[in-house]
C-alpha cells in the first residue's frame, strides 16, 4: 500500500481501503478524467483506458491535480458537485466558434480555446431522433426489445435465432434496451462506434464515415422518426414555411434564419414535383416505410415531401453533435 507493510491475507475491506486511502491518488484522477471525457468529449489524459507509461501525458496536468484534490477532498467524491462545478465553468460556457488564429495553432482544440463539438454517442443519436418526433417510450425497465432492423443481419448457419421487430411502444424504446448480440451487435449503433460487447470497452474511438449518413438517412428507425416528425408538422395549421421553422426549432433547439430556411424550402419544392401526381405512389410508399399515416388533412404527396425534409433536418450536424 504505496510504502506501508504489506498486508497479510488482505480482505475485500482492505482493497476498497487502499482504493480511497490519501496515498493512492490514482482513484480520483481516473473518475475526474472520465467525466471531463463525457463533458468534454476528451479525457485531460486522452488515453482514458491506460494511465501507466504507455498511456498518453495529461495536457493540462496542473488542472487534473487540482480537480482530483478538489474531487477528493472538498467535494467528498460527489459526482453531482463535480459536474456542476465542470458545467458552470468559463470553459464549459465558452463557444464552439473559434478564431482562425486558434484553428491554426491549436487544429485538434486540446488547449481548448473553445468548447469542443463532439457528435452524440451511438444510443443518443438514436434515442434523440426518437425524442424529436415525439416516438420516444418512456417506459423504464424489463425485458430488451428488438428495434427494426435491416433484414438479413441474423442469419447465421449456427443458429436458429430470429430478430422478431418489437410492436407497440417497445419498437421505440432508449437504446439502452436493445437485444444485443456479439456476434451480431445492432448495426446502427455498431456504424456509431459502440462497443461489440466482447471485451470491456472504457472509451470509445469516434470516427467519421459514409456509412453513418447512410444509417440516418435509411435506417427504418430514423425514416419512421422523420415520418412522425413530418405529421405533427402536418397537424399544425401553418404554410409550408411555418411547418419546417416548426420541425427545425424541434431539432435544434433554436429559430431557424432565412438562411436555414431557404434550402429546406427548395428541398421541398423538389420533393413535391416528385411526390404529386404521378409519383402519389411513391409517395405512399415512402409513408408505409415510414410507418406513417397519411394525413386526412393533406395529400400524400405532401407529407412524403415533409418526411424527407424533417429527415434532412434530423441529418444536420447541429443535430447530431454537441453543442
Amino acid at each position: 500500500m504505496f510504502g506501508k507493510p504489506a498486508i497479510v491475507n488482505p480482505s475485500r475491506l482492505d482493497a476498497a481501503k487502499w482504493l480511497f486511502s490519501p496515498e493512492n491518488p490514482l482513484t480520483a484522477r481516473v473518475a475526474v478524467n472520465r467525466i471531463w471525457a463525457r463533458l468534454f468529449g476528451r479525457g485531460l489524459v486522452e488515453t482514458e483506458e491506460d494511465f501507466g507509461t504507455q498511456g498518453a501525458q495529461p495536457s493540462h496536468p496542473e488542472l487534473l491535480d487540482y480537480l482530483s484534490i478538489s474531487y477528493r477532498d472538498d467535494l467528498k467524491y460527489s459526482q453531482k458537485a463535480l459536474l456542476k462545478m465542470l458545467v458552470t465553468s468559463r470553459t464549459y460556457k465558452q463557444s464552439a466558434l473559434r478564431s482562425q488564429i486558434a484553428r491554426r495553432v491549436d487544429p485538434e482544440n486540446r488547449w481548448l480555446s473553445g468548447m469542443p463539438r463532439v457528435r452524440l454517442s451511438a444510443e443518443v443519436i438514436r434515442d434523440q431522433a426518437l425524442a424529436v418526433s415525439g416516438l420516444l417510450a418512456t417506459k423504464m425497465g424489463g425485458p430488451p426489445v428488438m428495434p427494426p432492423q435491416p433484414p438479413g443481419i441474423w442469419k447465421t448457419p449456427y443458429s436458429g435465432m430470429q430478430w422478431v421487430t418489437s410492436t407497440g411502444d417497445d419498437r421505440y424504446r432508449r437504446g439502452l434496451y436493445t437485444y444485443w448480440r456479439r456476434s451480431n451487435p445492432y448495426p446502427s449503433m455498431l456504424t456509431f462506434d459502440t462497443g461489440q460487447g466482447d471485451v470491456c470497452t472504457m472509451r470509445r474511438i469516434r470516427t467519421n464515415t459514409p456509412l453513418q449518413a447512410l444509417v440516418t438517412m435509411n435506417d427504418p428507425v430514423y425514416v419512421e422518426a422523420a415520418g412522425a416528425l413530418a405529421a405533427g408538422a402536418l397537424k399544425i395549421p401553418m404554410d409550408a414555411r411555418g411547418r419546417i421553422q416548426w420541425m427545425f426549432e424541434r431539432a435544434t433547439g433554436r429559430r431557424a434564419s432565412d438562411a436555414d430556411i431557404q434550402p429546406l424550402k427548395r428541398l421541398l419544392t423538389s420533393a413535391l414535383h416528385q411526390y404529386r401526381g404521378p409519383g402519389v405512389e411513391k409517395a405512399k410508399a415512402l409513408l408505409g416505410g415510414a410507418n406513417a399515416n397519411v394525413s386526412k388533412s393533406e395529400d400524400p404527396g405532401m407529407q412524403a415531401a415533409l418526411t424527407v425534409v424533417a429527415n434532412a433536418i434530423l441529418n444536420l450536424d447541429e443535430v447530431l453533435m454537441r453543442p
